[in-house]
């Protein structure tokens, strides 16, 4: 993480992994270590209103059966329930569901496993379950970097936009 100075980083609010924050104008948000995870930045482009999740898992199965387990559970972990949340945290912020965009990053193939095929791991499943919940909110998916095999940390910022892919020993990317 060489590529950004302290005062950049102080200056940044952090998502942990399984959590999610939202910010407005010239605020920036810094996720790291997405593996297997998936970081999603989503934005009113018009409002500058935006936020990043680090989502680690799918899908959360049990909070369909019984409500009261789902309020002790931290939704941001999983793709389905996540997003509903930080999107309607977006909207009391004021954002406008309907101007929302995003932008993806993660899913990595972390481990090799000759018995479980890269489309069959986590990863995959991650990715699949955070495009399918975009499409079903009607947000469009403006870019993505993921899989490969590496880690990434990711810095979002809410007034332009870009997110920015930090790897240690590859070049940034911006999104």
């Amino acid at each position: 993480m060489a590529s950004l100075t302290l005062q950049e980083l102080e200056s940044m609010i952090t998502v942990n992994m399984g959590d999610y924050k939202v910010a407005c104008g010239e605020k920036k948000l810094i996720t790291r270590d997405l593996g297997s995870c998936v970081g999603i930045a989503i934005r009113d482009p018009k409002t500058d209103v935006g936020g990043l999740i680090h989502i680690m898992l799918p899908e959360y199965i049990s909070y369909q059966h019984d409500a009261a387990v789902r309020s002790n559970v931290e939704t941001a972990k999983y793709a389905d329930i996540g997003l509903d949340e930080m999107v309607d945290i977006l909207v009391e912020n004021g954002a406008k569901r309907e101007r929302l965009v995003a932008k993806i990053a993660g899913g990595a193939h972390m481990i090799a496993n000759p018995v479980i095929s890269e489309s069959r791991d986590i990863s995959a499943k991650n990715v699949a379950a955070v495009k399918k919940k975009l499409g079903e909110l009607h947000i469009p998916l403006l870019a993505e970097e993921v899989g490969e095999h590496y880690p990434r940390t990711v810095v979002f910022d809410t007034s332009s936009g870009v997110m920015r892919i930090i790897t240690s020993g590859r070049e940034d990317r911006m999104l």
